[in-house]
């Protein structure tokens, strides 16, 4: 019953992102600017959940169990910056959708139950978040037939470098093999492997053509990557949260994608955005290439 309550749940989604006008390279908002959602032209979609620093003071702190609330500082800053790069390259943009409610009001990477903390007056802005994500998921794929979703964070780990986080663990990284189903039906690249035969788990988090190999080669450091193929036992990963999960699933067949953790020093902070941006776009020009057929 789930099951068929999503499908009816994307359809009407999709109806509506048909049925209105979406502009490419401007904004909407809800009325009280919690949430953004800037209409892009390229087979792109950015999630950025945890940047934002609007505190309600009428809403309760989330405080349910598991709730975690701290900032993924100059996220949104940094996706912004990657829409200024793509502009100035291929005078294209993403898709990209910002949370600007601070994680201790509403997490946008939890399911509802948990991302409210049950609280009813969040469940507007989270349904706004995740229905503007939907739309720009309907409206590339319906122009470019497959899309890719990146869900953009930031983490304080010790090892300065991105985590690409593909929803394998960090043992399942250390024993990956190529033909172990179970590991590519998981992955949040499944679709893109369901669709291309030609194409296995390891080419896609450790290849030559591999995001995390492509990045590093540009200067930023990634895992998992040709160069470092896993995390260490000792080591912190975050291997991908709900919304990676949600939008790479079997219910969304034509898209596929990867969360990054992003280090902040010469990443997130204000020397090195403009590096990372314009490296970043230079990869993705290469990965529409390789994996959707597309130049820009």
């Amino acid at each position: 019953m789930k099951c068929i309550r999503l499908i009816l749940l994307l359809l009407l989604v999709s109806s509506f992102a048909y049925a209105q006008k979406w502009e490419a390279g401007k904004t909407y908002t809800d009325d009280e600017k919690w949430t953004e959602f800037i209409v892009g032209d390229l087979p792109l979609i950015i999630s950025v959940p945890h940047g934002g620093a609007i505190n309600l003071p009428d809403v309760p702190l989330r405080n349910c169990k598991g709730a975690v609330t701290v900032t993924d500082s100059k996220t949104i800053e940094l996706a912004k910056e990657i829409e200024a790069a793509f502009l100035a390259k291929y005078k294209a943009r993403p898709f990209i959708i910002i949370s600007n409610l601070s994680r201790k009001n509403v997490d946008q990477n939890r399911d509802l139950e948990e991302g409210t903390c049950g609280n009813k007056a969040m469940e507007k802005p989270w349904n706004q978040f995740h229905d503007y994500i939907d739309t720009a998921l309907a409206l590339a794929t319906k122009k470019f037939g497959k899309a890719i979703y990146i869900d953009l964070h930031g983490h304080g780990h010790t090892k300065q470098r991105l985590e690409v986080g593909y929803l394998l663990k960090a043992e399942e990284l250390r024993n990956t093999d190529a033909k172990n189903s179970k590991q590519a039906t998981k992955s949040s690249v499944a679709n893109l492997l369901a669709s291309d035969k030609s194409l296995d788990l390891e080419q896609l988090l450790i290849g030559q053509n591999a995001f995390g190999t492509l990045i590093t080669k540009e200067g930023f450091d990634a895992v998992p990557s040709k160069q470092d193929v896993a995390p260490l036992e000792e080591d912190k990963y975050f291997n991908g949260g709900y919304n990676t999960v949600r939008y790479t699933s079997s219910k969304y067949p034509n898209v596929f994608g990867w969360q990054i953790e992003s280090n902040y020093k010469g990443v997130r902070d204000a020397a090195g955005r403009p590096a990372f941006a314009k490296a970043f776009v230079d990869v993705m020009g290469s990965y529409f290439k390789t994996y959707l057929n597309k130049s820009f």
